[in-house]
């Protein structure tokens, strides 16, 4: 007992030195702050945490790890090197089999139409604005048209930031143009104008049936240059039985209708329009996005211009199709998988981006813009000046989640008559009732 109250004592001895210790340096502190105005010393910022962190990546797809570690994660683990990642494949309903499996999920990247129809219904969004406060992340950097759409989509949350856009072009191959000796189309040209231009390029040769023009229905419906909505204002009644889409839908049909083209459902549908293009090589146009042009293994002696105008809205291009990152509502690691969100939106990494992957950035800066597709074999001699030709078409909002349903509805109703099945005000007449009655039954389940 002795012995142990010696250590005591020599404990409180040492104890009682650190502590006047501690208000000495207490009171020089407080001289020098007020010999420097009384603004007292800042305390040491803390130094950020180094502990090993691995985040779940869910992206729709098909993609894999190293497309992922290529375009994304090499970037972040420069900044963050504690930082891993595990890239969940998609199978069949991957959202829901995430919500099923009870994934904890911390970073999304997907398509605005993939945060509407997968993200959102099961609950896979949160809002992020805490998050940017927190980080201090400069918002007004990013292209406000960008938040707007993902801020509609969410009652006003910021469920997501641009990561990059995808912008429509229309490609041409030279080779078609020069053997029919006809001029290659040029930026600012309306779409009356390139009916003529397809005509002239739609016909039989050599047993080859050419056409001028093939393009899904479906992509011009979803960036449409007018900016027609699928549903009304409340985003629970359909909004296809309109003066203005059929006008719209008028202005396109002719393009899939000259002598010789006999159009069918599947020949203007998925695949088959780009095997016309980059396989059989007998289409000589078609409107894609930036992300979809040709490759040099690929053979074709190809070029692109902006959008073909309407009448009515000159100089506009293609609504937004922007893809989202966000920190998921399953996110156990939202500090960490935040932080690598605001690494890939720095300059210098979209500068990185837009060079290496031929992404449109999102943010405002012209330096980063102009880098596009200069390290992209395939952008080498093209008119990359046709992607940022047109002001992009100011996004509908997009309200309740029955949008999907008008959207779907609106292009198989301008396939039909494009094949002839139906006239414009039938199609779209019963588009209309169609969309209508999904939007009940989905009500009804709910109940």
């Amino acid at each position: 007992m002795k012995q142990t109250w010696g250590k005591a004592r020599q404990t409180g001895t040492v104890l009682a030195l650190v502590g006047m210790m501690a208000a000495t340096l207490a009171a020089c502190g407080g001289k020098a702050a007020e010999e420097n105005g009384g603004t007292p010393a800042p305390a040491p910022t803390p130094a950020e945490s180094t502990k090993p962190v691995k985040l779940q990546v869910l992206i729709p797809g098909g993609v894999n790890m190293d497309w992922f570690m290529d375009r994304y994660g090499k970037s972040i683990q420069a900044k963050y090197p504690h930082y891993s990642f595990e890239v969940i494949e998609s199978t069949g309903n991957i959202a829901q089999n995430i919500v099923t499996e009870k994934r904890k999920i911390d970073l999304m990247i997907g398509s605005f139409a993939t945060y509407r129809n997968q993200f959102k219904p099961f609950e896979l969004v949160a809002d992020m604005s805490d998050l940017v406060q927190k980080s201090k992340f400069d918002l007004n950097k990013i292209e406000p048209a960008y938040l707007d759409m993902i801020r509609n989509l969410d009652g006003g949350k910021l469920s997501g930031l641009p990561l990059y856009d995808l912008g429509l072009l229309l490609y041409y191959n030279k080779d078609i143009f020069d053997k029919f000796g006809v001029p290659y189309p040029t930026d600012n040209m309306t779409w009356e104008s390139l009916v003529g231009i397809a005509t002239r390029l739609t016909r039989n040769e050599g047993g080859v049936q050419y056409r001028g023009f093939v393009t899904d229905p479906s992509h011009l419906v979803i960036g449409n240059q007018l900016s027609l909505g699928f549903v009304d204002a409340k985003g629970e009644k359909a909004a296809l039985n309109t003066d203005a889409w059929k006008q719209y839908i008028d202005t396109m049909v002719p393009l899939y209708k000259m002598a010789g083209y006999d159009a069918t459902k599947e020949m203007i549908t998925g695949a088959a329009i780009k095997n016309a293009f980059f396989k059989e090589k007998s289409s000589a146009m078609f409107v894609m996005y930036n992300s979809d042009a040709p490759k040099p293994e690929e053979g074709i002696n190809w070029d692109a211009v902006s959008l073909p105008e309407l009448k009515g809205a000159p100089g506009v291009g293609s609504q937004p199709y922007p893809v989202y990152i966000s920190v998921s509502s399953l996110s156990e690691n939202r500090d960490d998988a935040f932080k690598a969100i605001a690494h890939l939106l720095t300059d210098e990494v979209q500068t990185k981006l837009s060079s290496d992957f031929a992404q449109i950035s999102p943010l405002k800066n012209d330096q980063v813009k102009a880098a596009f597709g200069k390290s992209v074999a395939q952008w080498q001699g093209k008119n990359i000046a046709a992607i940022k030709a047109k002001k992009p078409a100011a996004p509908p909002a997009y309200v309740g989640e029955y949008n999907n349903f008008a959207q779907g509805s609106a292009a198989n109703a301008m396939r039909s008559v494009i094949v002839g099945e139906k006239d414009v005000n039938t199609a779209l007449r019963e588009a209309d009732e169609e969309v209508n009655k999904k939007i009940e039954e989905a009500k009804a389940m709910k109940k």
